[in-house]
């Protein structure tokens, strides 16, 4: 597909309704098959769902899954959650052991390594029956949860990463916010300044140099004309790309703007209401905008407002859909029941009510008109926010097998350098030696 097609077809999609919305989906679905419901007859079947979130996201998947256990007695659903790092270190550890949840959250970014290891389960039949029903998903939507042309994943939510900040603190401190389209040198201008302002003990903005290889460096690599990853699963990007971004946090660390590697690691699995941002240890962060509301939960003075991603002056955009997923896993023993509760979850007024845009723009545009009247103001600026930035959006490559171990050094390699154990162009070295032999 063309990319103009693809992000007209995306665009209509998201503002069917009032041009994005929130996160989950939509339908009355009259039918029982269609909406999750049960007949009420029948043996008692157990499916286990999994996904990743802080304490809030745990209560409202937890309100849906009562809801969903309400609608349909003989399905009972147990529950696993964990924090974002820990959730895809237990997944992998249950795909190889054969002893994954039935029903699993699922991101773009992993899921063709999943697949392609025989992880998932088509679920085009269960689409086709309308047991899932996506007649009102737009093509490019669905499109988005296919591999290889089979359907592995339902959109839950389409969402872009920003970078966020406490309107009053920085008033507070007398920093001018940043504009919406900044570059990454007035980026390391306006960190060094609120550094400044700050007491010693605080940071501009929490380490971004590693972890996973988006959204972050994704962006950065894409504003440079690369990517991760190219089309036939190739490493996307060369080695002065990689030296270029870790030299520029090796000197806002060397400045005191970011954290040292012992902070990083201190505070690297603290819940979000634990984190350096919302605990005031620093003043800027990198979230998704659908999380907008969720840090603003935890602020009792100021308006948290959020920019688009640093660029480069003269340079392509970074931007690119991300969305949250749900998928079956290819042994579950309980498909059918696992496809019924993926729907109730996308497609019903009962699951959306709680979710509203908990992880972005729903896959329905039927749900998505539906929570409209429902947003708070935080979640209308995410609204507003995704509105402005998805225009700028170009397509991605899917990542490849063995991401999950390119990752890995991706995150150790600049770990190394903010303790001080590597040079960044040892760091360098050794990561492009290892997604040459990982990739091949």
């Amino acid at each position: 597909m063309k990319k103009n097609k693809v992000i007209h077809t995306l665009l209509s999609a998201i503002m069917l309704t009032s041009l994005f919305l929130a996160g989950c989906s939509g339908s009355d679905n009259n039918s029982s098959e269609g909406n999750g419901e049960s007949s009420g007859g029948g043996d008692e079947v157990t499916i286990r769902f999994s996904w990743w979130g802080d304490t809030k996201r745990n209560e409202i998947y937890n309100s849906i899954i009562d809801r969903f256990e309400e609608a349909n007695p003989t399905i009972k659903v147990d529950r696993e959650f964990g924090g974002w790092n820990d959730y895809w270190d237990r997944l992998s550890t249950q795909i190889a052991g054969g002893n994954a949840p039935d029903v699993v959250s699922m991101h773009q970014f992993y899921v063709s390594d999943y697949a392609r290891r025989n992880a998932l389960l088509n679920m085009q039949e269960f689409a086709d029956a309308g047991t899932i029903d996506l007649s009102n998903f737009a093509e490019a939507t669905v499109e988005s949860g296919t591999v290889d042309g089979n359907l592995f994943m339902v959109a839950k939510g389409v969402t872009m990463p920003g970078i966020v900040y406490n309107a009053g603190f920085l008033e507070e401190i007398g920093v001018e916010p940043p504009d919406m389209n900044w570059t990454w040198d007035e980026f390391n201008e306006k960190m060094l300044e609120v550094n400044q302002a700050m007491p010693e003990e605080n940071f501009g903005v929490p380490d971004l140099s590693g972890g996973q290889l988006q959204p972050n460096f994704r962006y950065f690599v894409r504003q440079r004309g690369n990517d991760v990853f190219t089309e036939d699963g190739m490493l996307g990007f060369e080695r002065e790309d990689l030296v270029a971004w870790w030299t520029m946090w090796e000197d806002l660390r060397q400045k005191g703007a970011v954290p040292d590697g012992a902070t990083t690691t201190e505070y690297d699995s603290a819940p979000l209401e634990q984190n350096m941002f919302t605990t005031g240890l620093t003043a800027f962060t990198q979230v998704p905008a659908n999380q907008l509301h969720l840090y603003q939960e935890q602020f009792d003075n100021g308006d948290l407002e959020i920019v688009r991603m640093p660029g480069l002056e003269d340079g392509e955009t970074g931007e690119y859909i991300e969305g949250a997923y749900l998928s079956i896993t290819e042994r579950s023993e309980h498909p059918e029941e696992a496809a019924k509760f993926i729907d109730f979850f996308v497609n019903t007024e009962e699951a959306l009510e709680l979710f509203k845009v908990e992880q972005g723009s729903p896959g329905s545009s039927e749900m998505a008109e539906f929570v409209l009247p429902l947003l708070e103001p935080a979640q209308q600026r995410a609204v507003d926010f995704i509105q402005e930035t998805v225009e700028y959006a170009r397509p991605a490559p899917y990542a490849p097998l063995g991401i999950n171990e390119l990752e890995q050094s991706f995150a150790d390699n600049a770990s190394g350098i903010a303790f001080g154990q590597l040079t960044v162009e040892e760091a360098a070295d050794n990561f492009m030696a290892a997604a040459e032999s990982i990739l091949q």
